[in-house]
């Protein structure tokens, strides 16, 4: 029997400031069972010190090691490297700009393939990275960006040759995220305090400048203006979350806003909304806009970076500009004023994620795996 191909995931962190959890972490979650046990052996190693996000991973079965040391810390190359002579990996799979570095470097040293993983386009790069990119650039055996505005950033903006990248949508377990019973969902609503003739716009996804929530806001209090039927609901948590609270209570819509907080059923809490919204500032793909197309949510969401590659206007969802509160108001309140189009743009968007099943991505990785192996001298 040949021997498994043991993978490091190496990851800077596994929350966001006051997150738990990040996009990141929910793919270790949903890609670690479903590796072929017989061929591979995925290990997960972070960076920093224990905390509530890797107490998080493990009651999701996941067993990470976490090196307890900041990102600029010498001795996380030295523990890295003490981990690989003790558990031989053959393949570094990297997710984060210091595991990037670290990474690379010790897969020079160690002569182990190494992998950069780019799950964001972002507006602006730390310091230290561009040098670091700049000098690492040739110790990167393969990229992998989960859009194509993503090969886009680590061509240009991390000097990754585009001939080293692969385009690998991150999916989402698509099995799960099917609509509950009715019963369920009821009680949802309840448990949420929602009345039965409410309709609900809801936004899920961490609380971070990138999601855009202030325009969500903001779009809101343009629909409370004109429809008194109607409740706006955030989930998720973050560092953002009391911002957001006194913006609701500036904008006189504290009443009509439900912040749910952070939520382990997203299926259950997605059942509820009758419109999803994605008002993001910047992106990569999000893991949340495959599971809305595949839960039949009818989605209203900007167009940025992967958004506007999955999502197409007025065929499986409406789009409308970063930031501009006002239009995606009137997106809003369409999508509430047409159920017949809300329905059969939500229809295609269930249709159209059936390419996006997380086993599919899973098979990418496997593949990529084997590949990086077999062209090695």
């Amino acid at each position: 029997m040949p021997q498994k191909i043991r993978v490091f995931h190496l990851c800077d962190k596994f929350g966001v400031r006051g997150a738990r959890t990040h996009g990141v972490s929910r793919l270790f979650t949903w890609w670690f069972p479903r590796f072929d046990p017989a061929r591979f052996e995925p290990r997960l190693i972070c960076i920093r010190p224990e905390d509530e996000s890797s107490a998080h991973l493990r009651r999701h079965g996941l067993d990470p090691v976490c090196l307890g040391h900041g990102r600029f810390h010498p001795a996380v190359l030295t523990d890295l490297l003490r981990l690989i002579r003790r558990e031989r990996p053959a393949i570094l799979h990297a997710h984060g700009f210091a595991t990037s570095n670290f990474g690379r470097v010790a897969g020079a040293i160690a002569g182990i393939p190494t992998i950069v993983h780019e799950h964001a386009v972002f507006p602006s790069i730390p310091w230290y990275q561009l040098p670091a990119d700049r000098a690492l650039a040739s110790r990167t055996d393969l990229g992998i960006a989960v859009s194509d505005s993503t090969r886009e950033f680590m061509v240009h903006r991390r000097f990754i040759p585009r001939d080293r990248i692969r385009v690998v949508f991150s999916g989402a377990p698509l099995e799960v995220f099917k609509p509950p019973p009715a019963q369920r969902v009821e009680e949802e609503r309840a448990r949420l305090g929602l009345r039965p003739d409410e309709k609900i716009v809801g936004t899920v996804g961490r609380l971070d400048a990138q999601k855009g929530v202030t325009y969500f806001l903001r779009a809101a209090a343009e629909v409370l203006a004109l429809r008194n039927h109607v409740r706006f609901l955030i989930a998720g948590d973050g560092h953002l979350l009391d911002q957001h609270r006194e913006e609701a209570r500036t904008l006189g819509i504290a009443d009509r806003i439900v912040f749910a907080g952070f939520c382990d059923d997203v299926p259950l809490l997605q059942s509820v909304l009758d419109v999803q919204v994605f008002p993001s500032i910047w992106e990569g793909t999000p893991l949340t806009v495959f599971e809305a197309m595949s839960m039949s949510r009818p989605i209203v969401s900007t167009t940025v970076d992967g958004l506007g590659e999955v999502l197409q206007d007025r065929r499986n969802a409406l789009l409308v500009s970063p930031r501009d509160h006002r239009t995606l108001a009137a997106a809003v309140l369409e999508m509430l004023d047409r159920p017949d189009l809300a329905a059969r743009l939500a229809s295609q968007a269930e249709l159209d994620s059936r390419g996006f099943d997380v086993r599919n991505t899973v098979n990418s990785l496997q593949t990529i795996y084997e590949e990086l192996l077999d062209r090695r001298p």
